[in-house]
């Protein structure tokens, strides 16, 4: 499904995008957003849903961690929806249901996703392989 992105959407991404990943804590680097982009990619495959707003989603989901983990999802929404560059390839709408998925891919959530594509986006985060989830246990910045 990766391969139905816009190609300069996917450019974008890898360079502007993927590489913040690199200053968070070492479960936040660049495999875990890869990561989560392929297992958001292979559920919206089975799904009638957009494929650059799930990429989008899933890339900018942690980013919000620049500021901190407590409201990372909500800051990771706003940082989305300021960035001009995406309004090249998306509606102020679906640009909306974006954020909205950013904000609601948090596992401690107190709500539910509000659409598929925040669906997506929750479960492909909460995958997990075990090196992954004992660096979240005993990391610095476990909270």
């Amino acid at each position: 499904m990766k391969n139905l992105v816009k190609q300069e959407i996917l450019k974008f991404v890898e360079e502007q995008i993927i590489p913040l990943y690199d200053y968070f804590d070492k479960a936040h680097q660049r495999d875990h957003v890869r990561m989560v982009i392929e297992q958001s990619m292979a559920l919206a495959a089975q799904m009638d849903v957009d494929a650059d707003m799930v990429y989008v989603i899933a890339a900018y989901h942690d980013i919000g961690l620049c500021e901190g983990r407590e409201y990372h999802h909500i800051i990771s929404a706003r940082l989305l929806l300021t960035d001009n560059e995406l309004r090249k390839w998306f509606t102020d709408s679906q640009l909306q249901t974006v954020a909205e998925a950013v904000e609601d891919h948090r596992a401690s959530s107190d709500h539910a996703p509000r659409s598929i594509y925040g669906r997506i986006v929750a479960d492909a985060d909460r995958f997990m392989d075990p090196d992954t989830m004992l660096d979240r246990l005993n990391g610095p910045n476990v909270t």
